[in-house]
């Protein structure tokens, strides 16, 4: 019981300084626009306007922590088992290349990392960004996404599958070889299906052994609240990329006035709610 009501207590400290920060964050944005005015005396106009810029980083980094610290970690530890939460890691370079999930550009950073168990099932969760930074010759430095989302691990020590693939068909930048996954193509009985995700299988058996109607009208449905899906099916692990382009989900709003804090538990809420269905989706593989 103590160990709970220091939980509470911390969480509650935690939203104190958050809507303390935002406050400073608002205070700062107005001195900001003042400073704007002295630049008709330029050496303190721009002194001012560094110094303000720099506090407002500052105080735009600490709220991102404070958020996490005041409306994550007790939700995850609520809803889950065994759990890691970790804001500045994520999966390294490594991880994300065996996933075979997306492309890998030449860059790329994860956080938010998230290992737990679920109903029986171990997973790890973290954000994952991938870009291809092209440096043109006129000095110009553009960028691609190659994927922007969420990663996933499942593993399923009393399970073992052969390899499969899914894409859905909005998903460009792919781990696949096109012109290898030509010829491990698979059509499912599903016309819906196949014309929204492609599949891949060394054995077309494997694929339909797999994929069962029930899991494919599960993924049609996750397929309308997310921009691309993919899947990678290893042995006994589930890997699943989930582009969500619209940001971090655990991220903090900072924007600046009364924190409205029933809104973001509901907002974090949901989205431990939308891993528990992607988890009793992956548990309707064979």
């Amino acid at each position: 019981m103590n160990g709970t009501n220091s939980t509470v207590r911390t969480s509650n400290e935690a939203i104190t300084k958050l809507q303390q920060k935002r406050n400073a964050v608002g205070r700062s944005t107005l001195l900001l626009v003042l400073g704007a005015f002295l630049l008709i005396i330029p050496p303190i106009g721009v002194g001012v306007i560094l110094f303000i810029c720099w506090r407002v980083q500052k105080l735009r980094a600490e709220m991102k922590d404070l958020y996490k610290d005041a409306f994550v970690r007790e939700p995850l530890a609520n809803n889950f088992d065994n759990v890691v939460y970790e804001p500045k890691e994520g999966f390294t370079k490594e991880n994300i290349e065996a996933f075979r999930l997306c492309e890998m550009g030449n860059r790329w950073w994860s956080e938010d990392y998230i290992r737990a168990t679920y109903k029986g099932v171990d997973f790890e969760i973290a954000e994952v960004n991938v870009r291809e930074v092209y440096e043109h010759s006129d000095e110009r430095t553009t960028s691609e996404n190659y994927f922007q989302g969420r990663m996933m691990v499942f593993n399923f020590p009393n399970k073992l599958v052969n390899t499969v693939a899914v894409y859905s068909r909005k998903f460009k930048h792919r781990a696949l070889n096109q012109k290898v996954a030509k010829d491990y193509k698979v059509e499912l009985e599903s016309m819906q299906f196949n014309k929204e995700f492609d599949v891949y299988s060394a054995d077309q058996q494997d694929a339909f052994y797999l994929i069962t109607p029930h899991f494919m009208e599960r993924l049609l449905l996750l397929s309308g609240k997310y921009e691309s899906i993919a899947m990678n099916v290893v042995g006994n692990r589930v890997f699943l990329g989930f582009n969500e382009p619209d940001g971090n989900v655990f991220d903090a709003n900072i924007e600046v006035g009364k924190l409205d804090i029933d809104k973001e538990m509901a907002k974090v809420q949901g989205e431990i709610d939308d891993i528990k269905v992607l988890i009793a989706v992956v548990l309707n593989l064979k």
